[in-house]
């Protein structure tokens, strides 16, 4: 399969019409339209998440969204195929940044635990990210994303199927 894949941070701006940067996520889409679109079910639940903890974004704004997601056709579960891609990436996360012992045991079993909590969110190492990255690599898709996400670019590199990402901004 070939094609792009988005990452939360666009398709969240591509669902919401009120978003000062939806303009530009579409103008990127455009430019790539004979492309196949896919989205991952993580990503639903993400923004599904953000909606319902949005405090300052009206109930008409999230319905909106809703309706939005509610018509994309192309959404990609999680399956037992996912697992090969997901199981080298983190494990790959983890031989080369986890901390370790003398020995050069591992001492950290999350991503989390990978540096301080504010710099694996800043690095983009977190679960979802993982995930998201995962089912990229497993239909050779273009992950379409804002994030930075250098660490799970570089780790990727080392494995048969290199993680391929557009930004979009």
């Amino acid at each position: 399969m070939n094609g792009y894949l988005l990452d939360t941070n666009a398709a969240s701006i591509l669902w919401d019409a009120r978003h000062t940067d939806h303009n530009k996520i579409k103008s990127f889409l455009e430019n790539h339209s004979q492309s196949l679109l896919w989205i991952s079910i993580i990503v639903l639940a993400e923004v599904e998440y953000g909606l319902k903890t949005a405090p300052k974004m009206d109930t008409s704004r999230q319905n909106d969204v809703r309706n939005e997601m509610a018509k994309f056709p192309e959404v990609l579960d999680l399956d037992k195929h996912t697992v090969s891609s997901y199981s080298d990436i983190r494990a790959e996360l983890f031989k080369t940044y986890s901390p370790k012992v003398r020995r050069k045991r591992l001492t950290a079993k999350w991503p989390e635990d990978l540096f301080e909590r504010t710099s694996a969110k800043e690095l983009g190492v977190q679960e979802n990210d993982i995930w998201i990255a995962s089912q990229a690599i497993q239909y050779n898709l273009i992950l379409v994303t804002d994030d930075r996400m250098s660490r799970l670019v570089e780790v990727s590199n080392s494995l048969n199927d290199p993680l391929q990402i557009a930004k979009w901004r």
